[in-house]
């Protein structure tokens, strides 16, 4: 009897050793293919410019490398492209002659203009970082960057003296409007007296004409902070040159005097290895858009400089510890700049309004 039991005992030791082989196999090997299919991917990336411009397009570049290096994934990259139809049907049609299925538009007007070969190519994923087109091969991606605009404002709103701050914009489109929104409902939350003087220059990176504006915006508004949305440093330098203090736009780190205040910054990083994850795994259709922000630690302040005192360093910390828990900081009364109501209290602007609908300027905002 004990010699039965004994083989029993074997049999069913033996049996469970078989299984739990079985099962680490099948793990091992959807690891192995997982693996094997992020090695063989090859990501396209088409950039604006220059990727040492220590701004918008370098910030991309290093958080490009970082995600693919990270996820084992081949990069291929095209830069120097122009928001002209031509150069960039020319840069995507050869990423697809080369075979290439995933291909990254870093520049908010790409996906517009190449919208055909986008929709007559359903077998190549686009990512874009545009939410005004739709495809069933594309989807939008973005950093909440108006989330890191609202605390620059903060900075803004509470170092300016005159009550009078800057801001040169650049193309008239919902995502330079959202930011430029979201920097003045900053600046009005800690200096409710201030006005924000703006001039556009349709531009992201020409540097005659952004200092051109910025001497303008200096000359006639009485400004004594100055903000921007363009892709290089050419307003800091302005600003450093008459005696201002700015804000930067995607600068890592402060190579200026300390009259450059602090700077927006996107971790690019965060959000590539996000979609592209996905895109690896499957997943890509689960999530349709992926719009990331401080809850993930994708955008914030990059640094300060010892001009900005530990008081105002509270209030920016305090304001995104709020949005990290779920505040909108298009919430409560908000007038455009007409008059018109856009929220009542107790309200807030939704992700929609957010993506298609915000071509318009925040009460309090000045067009010289």
């Amino acid at each position: 009897m004990k010699s039965r039991i004994t083989i029993g005992a074997l049999v069913a030791v033996a049996i469970f050793f078989v299984l739990l082989y079985v099962v680490f196999e099948k793990v091992d090997n959807r690891e192995s293919v997982k693996k094997t299919e992020s090695q063989k991917l090859r990501v396209g990336f088409v950039l604006l410019s220059d990727t040492a411009d220590n701004g918008w397009n370098e910030t991309h570049y290093k958080g490009i490398r970082a995600a693919c290096d990270s996820l084992g994934v081949q990069r291929t990259l095209t830069i120097d492209i122009p928001e002209e139809r031509v150069p960039l049907a020319n840069a995507v049609n050869a990423m697809i002659g080369d075979s290439l299925k995933v291909i990254v538009l870093t520049s908010y007007n790409y996906p517009i203009l190449i919208r055909d070969i986008i929709e007559s190519h359903p077998d190549v994923t686009f990512y874009g970082i545009n939410w005004e087109f739709d495809a069933p091969n594309y989807k939008a991606y973005f950093a909440r960057i108006y989330q890191a605009r609202y605390l620059a404002g903060i900075v803004a709103g509470s170092m300016t003296e005159t009550n009078h701050v800057g801001y040169v914009a650049a193309m008239k489109n919902i995502q330079v409007y959202r930011g430029l929104n979201a920097f003045i409902l900053g600046v009005q939350s800690v200096n409710p007296k201030a006005k924000v003087f703006v001039r556009w220059t349709n531009s992201w990176n020409e540097g005659e004409t952004e200092t051109e504006n910025a001497n303008k915006l200096i000359d006639s508004s009485g400004i004594d902070v100055i903000a921007f949305h363009q892709d290089r440093a050419f307003i800091i330098e302005v600003a450093e040159k008459r005696g201002l203090y700015c804000i930067g736009n995607h600068v890592e780190n402060n190579r200026f005097s300390p009259r450059m205040l602090t700077s927006i910054a996107i971790d690019w990083s965060i959000i590539y290895k996000d979609f592209i994850q996905d895109y690896i795994q499957k997943k890509d259709n689960e999530n349709m858009d992926y719009w990331i922000g401080l809850e993930k630690d994708a955008v914030g302040l990059a640094f300060y400089s010892s001009e900005v005192p530990d008081s105002v360093k509270a209030l920016v910390n305090a304001a995104a510890e709020k949005i990290k828990t779920g505040h909108n900081v298009f919430s409560g009364r908000i007038m455009d700049v007409h008059g018109g109501i856009r929220s009542e209290e107790g309200e807030t602007i939704g992700d929609e309004v957010l993506h298609s609908e915000m071509n318009w300027l925040v009460k309090g905002a000045i067009e010289p």
